[in-house]
């Protein structure tokens, strides 16, 4: 499909151009200008630059019309805007501010976010690697910040839920529930393992996975769910600062079922390769209220699981093929049987 582009398209190799577009705009301070950019992170959304000027440093991120890391994968162009709001929100709770990025300003007409730059740090995707673990602490804060989420915004607290994020949450629909197990999807899953392709092709036949996947679609798709939920809260999205950890990249938030975001944290852990006793920290620290249903968190668990390893949104995961096999099993009968 054609995208619409931006006036202004944010790059970490071209600085003259973000100089232009900050003084154009009035953003850099008297004699501020930019001197250097970089790429900070690798997420798969959005265009993300650490800029450097003569005087600080900062983050821009820019949404476009498409997935930065898929560009043939349209997306909401305004996205940037759910991650804005978020902020906004969360930031009012004296916990979550220690949490989250200060944001500086936002340029709606360009899609542009300028945030508070942390500094030298990493996301968590580097326990994907055989033998690396989190450190209990920072355990402790992923699930705190997560706990605190939930049950400090709430349809008690926030009663008309102004977060709502339909069209991004079909996007992700698609992608977590009905994509994956489509027969040709044109997904080369050998590509990402020899063998992976044909050993998941059952899968992709199972018409009452298929069923099952549907119904937990309909549940992520609710509208004017109980609590707010970071929306991906995997390990791109956690930050490990000089100052501890972080919570970023909230553009898929939304007032939806806490079973799901608990259940990706979970799923992520899992194929990770985490240690139980590690991952029941996460519970341990998160505060279950009386209606959390355990059931379909296992259901959500195990396809997000799925969609992770036979989807288009790969995870660089350091497992051999029947490690992979072992792991889908696995969520199948939790997708089954809960």
């Amino acid at each position: 499909m054609a995208h619409t582009l931006p006036l202004f398209q944010l790059s970490a190799d071209d600085p003259s151009s973000v100089n232009d577009f900050l003084t154009r705009n009035e953003r850099l301070m008297e004699g501020e200008k930019v001197e250097h950019c970089e790429v900070a992170g690798d997420g798969n959304m959005n265009v993300v630059v650490r800029v450097n000027t003569s005087q600080r440093s900062f983050i821009l991120k820019q949404s476009l019309p498409w997935v930065r890391k898929y560009p043939m994968v349209a997306a909401p162009v305004d996205r940037i805007a759910t991650e804005a709001d978020f902020y906004q929100l969360v930031r009012t709770n004296e916990t979550l501010k220690k949490y989250t990025p200060e944001v500086f300003w936002f340029d709606k007409s360009q899609n542009v976010l300028c945030m508070e730059d942390f500094g030298p740090s990493s996301d968590y995707t580097f326990i994907y690697r055989k033998g690396k673990v989190i450190e209990r602490m920072d355990m402790t804060d992923i699930a705190k910040a997560m706990s605190e989420l939930h049950f400090c915004f709430n349809e008690n607290t926030v009663p008309d839920r102004p977060i709502q994020n339909l069209e991004l949450r079909y996007l992700n629909h698609q992608h977590i529930f009905e994509l994956p197990l489509v027969e040709h999807n044109g997904f080369d899953l050998d590509s990402v393992l020899p063998g992976l392709q044909s050993k998941t092709e059952h899968f992709r036949k199972d018409e009452r996975l298929k069923a099952r996947a549907s119904d937990l679609g309909s549940e992520y798709l609710r509208p004017f769910g109980p609590k707010l939920l970071h929306g991906d809260y995997y390990p791109g999205s956690w930050l490990r600062t000089q100052k501890g950890f972080r919570m970023i990249d909230p553009e898929f938030g939304f007032f939806g079922l806490p079973e799901f975001e608990l259940a990706v944290s979970v799923a992520h852990l899992k194929m990770a390769q985490q240690s139980d006793s590690l991952i029941k920290d996460l519970f341990v620290y998160y505060h279950f209220d009386s209606r959390f249903d355990g059931s379909l968190f296992s259901q959500f668990a195990g396809m997000e699981m799925i969609r992770r390893i036979i989807g288009l949104a790969q995870l660089p995961l350091q497992l051999d093929l029947s490690e992979r096999l072992e792991l889908l099993d696995e969520a199948f009968e939790l997708v089954m049987n809960g």
